[in-house]
């Protein structure tokens, strides 16, 4: 079962990296991981960097004790996640959950530790030295046991000593470069040894300790984190013409897995002031009970101009423009800040079919989910006379929108070739309603005569995006209880089984309790959250003794 198992903590242990100033070190630019990130080079394809080994070992050591992970191990024929985990590390010779274990195998974690990605599957690693002779048996014994490596060999070389493992007359498969005056190793594996020594012998000025671009994204981060991510622009995953370059960080804590990125904006600043969030209407009171996502926009929709095409693609773009509707003019100017959008389950959906094609032009997404976005207009008139030139655009993109009047109420009514489209409506007080089916619409038309409720966002997510322009909330634990509610004609043939089988995969999964994204500005720069909330598993007794080889 374990066989095999070894391999990914191999690459844990080579792709530890760090890169520049974070956490506690901005304070102390002599700290653990500047002089990590000092072993790296700037001209690395991509680097990330851990603060603190121990501690990051033991926050991810909770994981083990969620429901979901115990049910992935189950998949591997194991009794359990702790079972699983414990095995793999007996493998491994170490055991990185466990502070104590790392250093007892001459690793020492709070000096942190880094990698640098340098391009054809090439990966340099730095690590804290706690025991020079205990981490090089650490090694020897995994070389041995896990690579076939018997012939090991020592060297001098500049800038400190090179120990190699591999097999009699072949290349080493696994290196380790102490360096001298520090307690620090570079560590590669196969072709990346023999970059080894020249990241030794490196200058400082060509370091990653002297990225310009990553020390500013990480002094507008917060300094609370357990590592960071570098992807410089001009190659690999941030390609050239864009950024130049994005920074993540990562927290861990029981109750959230939180990433955030931070990118220096290339146009002006003032492209960037859609994100700047203003006082609004509270529009999500108004939203069905029952929305698994929620989204709310509180920039001014007015500096939208450049980014709707992105929105709603080539295919609307090209009808509105040859229409002659001006976008900006016409709706744009027109909105306040503070537009929602929720999405409920459809209590009819059919699943029986499998996953549906995710093209608007093939599927119709309101078979499985409904619909309803809500905005207020600045000026009510000029809102209407929009709206009433909408059915003459809608045939552009293939789409026919007819009227309707419904107690003295106009109606908006879409369809196209897939069936029912979004329809929409001028509510009171110059509310503008998106909506879909048909009964949305016309139920929360009926509700905007109400004062709106507290929405369907739960108590304890509310505090997601409080201070970003853009936030966006999926409730997982509704979208399992919404699924649960589906009758068992909603699986199709065998239903019955089917569903049993997925609420137990949702009942595996309920200690995810939501995703949750936000998007602002800070400066000229653009950046991102993105938040696992967890629902913490209680506090299980877990072995984490030092692991042998």
């Amino acid at each position: 079962m374990h066989r095999r198992a070894w391999a990914p903590f191999l690459f844990v242990l080579v792709v530890m990296a760090g890169c520049a100033r974070c956490g506690r070190d901005a304070a102390s630019p002599g700290g653990a991981t500047t002089s990590v990130a000092r072993r790296l080079p700037r001209d690395a394809q991509a680097a990330v960097v851990i603060n603190d080994l121990g501690s990051l070992g033991e926050k991810l050591a909770r994981f083990q004790n969620l429901k979901v992970a115990s049910f992935l191990a189950q998949l591997q024929n194991a009794s359990s996640a702790e079972g699983y985990v414990s095995a793999v590390m007996r493998q491994v010779g170490v055991d990185l959950r466990s502070q104590q274990a790392m250093e007892a195998a001459g690793i020492d974690p709070k000096r942190g530790a880094g990698a640098a990605f340098l391009g054809e599957n090439s990966v340099v690693s730095v690590l804290g030295v706690k025991e020079r002779e205990a981490l090089q048996r650490t090694f020897g014994g995994f070389a041995r046991s896990r690579l076939g490596a018997t012939e090991e060999k020592a060297s001098k070389v500049d800038g400190g000593t090179l120990v190699t493992f591999g097999r009699a007359g072949a290349q080493p498969l696994l290196g380790i470069l102490f360096l001298e005056r520090e307690s620090l190793a570079l560590l590669g594996a196969g072709p990346s040894i023999q970059r080894l020594p020249e990241l030794a012998a490196m200058a400082e000025d060509r370091s990653l300790a002297h990225e310009p671009v990553l020390a500013a994204s990480l002094a507008r981060l917060p300094a609370e984190r357990d590592f960071h991510v570098w992807l410089p622009g001009g190659g690999g995953l941030v390609p050239v013409g864009t950024v130049q370059g994005v920074t993540l960080t990562g927290r861990i804590d029981e109750r959230a897995v939180t990433v955030r990125a931070d990118a220096p904006w290339p146009d002006s600043e003032a492209a960037l002031t859609a994100l700047d969030p203003k006082d609004t209407p509270g529009l999500v009171g108004f939203l069905p009970a029952d929305s698994f996502l929620v989204a709310r926009f509180r920039g001014d929709p007015a500096r939208l101009d450049g980014v709707w095409p992105y929105l709603v693609g080539p295919q609307v773009t090209r009808a509105v423009q040859q229409a002659g509707f001006d976008m900006k003019t016409e709706l744009l100017d027109n909105l306040k800040p503070g537009m929602v959008l929720g999405l409920s389950l459809a209590p009819n959906v059919n699943l029986g079919a499998g996953m549906p094609e995710l093209d608007l032009r093939r599927t119709n997404p309101f078979r499985f989910v409904h619909l309803v976005a809500l905005s207020e207009a600045k000026d009510a008139e000029r809102a209407k006379a929009t709206l009433d030139k909408v059915p003459g655009v809608a045939g552009g993109f293939g789409a026919k929108v007819e009227t309707a009047d419904v107690q003295g109420q106009r109606l908006y009514l879409t369809s196209y070739r897939a069936g029912e489209g979004a329809h929409f409506a001028l509510g009171p007080a110059g509310k503008l309603v998106l909506a879909a089916p048909r009964a949305r619409l016309e139920g929360t038309l009926a509700s905007l005569g109400h004062t709106g409720g507290e929405g369907p966002v739960a108590a304890d997510l509310r505090d997601a995006g409080a201070n970003a322009a853009l936030t966006v909330v999926l409730d997982l634990r509704r979208l399992s209880e919404a699924v649960k509610a589906l009758p068992s004609e909603a699986w199709g043939i065998g239903g019955f089984a089917i569903k049993a089988t997925t609420v137990r995969w949702l009942d595996a999964t309920d200690d995810l309790r939501a995703v949750t994204l936000a998007l602002s500005r800070k400066e000229k720069a653009l950046q991102a959250e993105v938040s696992l909330r967890l629902t913490p598993a209680p506090t299980a007794s877990t072995t984490t003794a030092p692991a042998t080889p």
